[in-house]
């Protein structure tokens, strides 16, 4: 049987997660995913514009003993199930006090995601028109792999979801997948983009042929479900196309783990 990790699944620890940790462990029985990583949201952002609203999303962080506790209790009642612990944490390199202290704590994987543009969160035009959005998110990027310290990249594309044109700069790209290369960061294959057969992952397979092409071999899978029912989302095509060509695996205690079959 083929084994799953998914790498990215946020539960009720994180603001927007609906389904929390032991709905996943349940779901995970069921399936191929054995492995979990359950990376909540940390984000310090204060002045987010959201359709002209703000909030401060300082006060949305979760209490980490307190996930600790949970996902301790539970990896002793799933003992069958592989349990990791994570965060998502956006623009590491604008809050490095605030990264240092969550990276001391004993998270398996620290992955950095970029939510932000000049304070609007996404989606899309609503906020940002796509020529200021597109400059500003990748060298938020570039400036995020070049501070380095965090194991898996996000969704390195996730804007192209809400803009209906959206081309990176091919030496632009090339600077960040150089860079994330260069630092040992594992590329995520985001597959909270795929509906159906014709749909790609973020990044798109282009971009992630230049990873392999600059020298990139490992990647992860990360559904970025915030329930259950997006839990693994697509992993089986996924696998199927990217298999040959890269070692797919997970982090644990940040150090990338090949997946074999069992």
């Amino acid at each position: 049987m083929k084994l799953f990790a998914d790498m990215h699944v946020h539960s009720k620890f994180s603001i927007d997660g609906t389904s929390t940790m032991e709905e996943y462990c349940l779901t995970a029985e069921k399936t191929g995913s054995r492995i979990i990583c359950f990376t909540e949201h940390v984000d310090f952002n204060s002045m987010e514009k959201n359709l002209s609203i703000i909030k401060d999303n300082r006060t949305q962080n979760f209490v980490v003993d307190d996930y600790f506790c949970e996902i301790n209790r539970l990896r002793k009642k799933y003992s069958s199930l592989t349990l990791l612990s994570g965060i998502e944490f956006s623009e590491p390199h604008l809050f490095p006090h605030e990264f240092a202290k969550y990276c001391a704590y004993p998270f398996d994987c620290i992955t950095a995601g970029i939510h932000h543009c000049n304070n609007a969160v996404f989606p899309g035009a609503r906020n940002l028109p796509v020529t200021e959005a597109l400059d500003e998110y990748y060298n938020i990027m570039l400036k995020t792999v070049e501070l380095g310290g965090f194991q898996v990249l996000a969704h390195l594309d996730f804007p192209r979801l809400f803009f209906d044109s959206w081309e990176i700069d091919s030496g632009l790209l090339d600077k960040i997948l150089s860079k994330v290369v260069q630092q040992n960061i594992v590329l995520e294959v985001n597959t909270s983009s795929i509906h159906n057969s014709h749909d790609e992952p973020m990044p798109s397979y282009s971009i992630i042929e230049r990873y392999r092409q600059l020298g990139g071999k490992k990647i992860v899978l990360g559904s970025d479900a915030h329930c259950t029912k997006d839990f693994s989302n697509q992993f089986k095509i996924i696998t199927q196309k990217l298999s040959n060509r890269f070692q797919i695996g997970y982090i644990r205690k940040r150090i990338f783990c090949p997946l074999e079959d069992k």
